[in-house]
């Protein structure tokens, strides 16, 4: 009795390695598979077959790094991001670590590239993060000659967007100083305006009234008006104007237009045409400077909203490696040409950022690389 119970167990133990050997290789199957369509630069059916096998065997690590190869490929950096923390954090082969540290610290670098024409910000924030990746590689490997030379391009790169949000700040800084003096500039020409408008109404009340010292006065506030408005337009910027300053310029161009009629009006002798005229082109240069003054209101807002947005962003996602929050995930798919493969440089990966920049209309054919850990 005892001997066919052993029987059966043994084979039961048979038939349960047997088909565990049997799932193994069908995880591996999938996965050369996979590996096959992504050396065919088929990124998006690699990804969803790497996903097959995890869903098989979410025990195995490599294919969520081959898969996080794939993302990176697709440029969908915020997934890629996601699975090469995953394997960073689960593997327990060190080599495999070092190169999702690695990559990892590619994928923040790319991403503060990209960010370098739109957020300044961001970009600086994400240069430091893939720094901080490349320094955890480097205490894996300290070998590792691509991660210690990426550290210095990063810092190069932090160095020019330091530069560039110092000139940003004191462009702005200017721009708020000229906007004060044009506030200041208006005041002064409203101020003019009234008073001439009452030296016109005082000079109608006399027996034998003379408004051409009036007129000429009338004519050169006519000139300070219209320089005024093309000073502005000339701080507005065309491929970005703002509203409240083009309301302001044409509040200004409606003030000369009442300027120019008022002038007419005293050479003919019409004071009390003229004084309605000058008290209109007051009225015009007053919305004028409210229109400034509300776009000043509106930039501080905006500027104190991002500051909050800031806060808020940093104070809700601490990142394990001690970097800034992650940017937002890059939704744009490119090409597969037009990606850097994984384990690149970042001044390659600096190099293809700037064809792409000075070539957005044309396509590139730079070829692609394989997998990083094919098991």
């Amino acid at each position: 009795m005892n001997v066919k119970r052993l029987k059966i167990i043994l084979l039961l133990l048979s038939f349960l390695v047997s088909a565990q050997k049997a799932f193994a290789e069908s995880t591996a199957g999938i996965v050369r598979e996979a590996n096959k369509q992504y050396q065919q630069g088929q990124f998006k059916q690699a990804a969803d077959r790497y996903d097959h096998a995890m869903a098989q065997s979410p025990e195995v690590i490599e294919p969520k790094f081959n898969k996080a190869d794939s993302y990176y490929r697709l440029d969908d950096l915020s997934q890629a991001i996601d699975l090469y923390k995953t394997v960073a954090a689960e593997s327990k082969d060190m080599q495999l670590v070092e190169k999702a540290k690695y990559n990892l610290g590619d994928c923040f670098f790319k991403q503060g590239t990209k960010q370098k024409d739109s957020d300044l910000q961001k970009a600086l924030e994400n240069m430091q993060t893939a720094i901080g990746y490349w320094r955890q590689t480097l205490d894996i490997n300290p070998a590792n000659e691509k991660a210690a030379k990426n550290i210095e391009v990063a810092r190069l790169t932090i160095k020019d967007i330091i530069d560039q949000i110092n000139k940003q700040k004191e462009k702005q800084q200017q721009q708020q100083e000229q906007q004060k003096q044009n506030q200041e500039d208006l005041k002064k020409l409203l101020e003019q305006q009234k008073k001439l408008a009452d030296k016109t109404q005082q000079e109608s009340q006399k027996r034998n009234p003379d408004y051409n010292d009036i007129s000429k006065e009338q004519s050169q506030l006519k000139d300070k008006t219209e320089q005024a408005k093309q000073q502005m337009q000339q701080q507005n910027d065309p491929n970005n104007p703002d509203s409240k300053q083009q309301q302001a310029e044409q509040n200004l161009q409606d003030a000369t237009d009442k300027q120019k009629d008022a002038e007419d009006k005293l050479k003919q002798s019409d004071a009390a045409g003229a004084k309605q005229s000058q008290d209109k082109a007051a009225e015009d240069i007053e919305k004028a400077l409210k229109s400034l003054s509300e776009q000043q209101k509106q930039q501080e807002q905006q500027k104190q909203q991002q500051q909050q947005q800031n806060q808020q962003q940093q104070n809700q996602e601490p990142n394990e490696a001690g970097e800034p929050n992650q940017a937002q995930q890059q939704q744009e798919q490119q090409q597969q040409e037009q990606a850097a493969p994984p384990d690149t440089t970042a001044q390659e990966i600096l190099d293809r950022e700037q064809k792409q920049k000075d070539s957005r209309q044309m396509m590139q054919s730079p070829g692609f690389q394989n997998v990083d850990k094919d098991w």
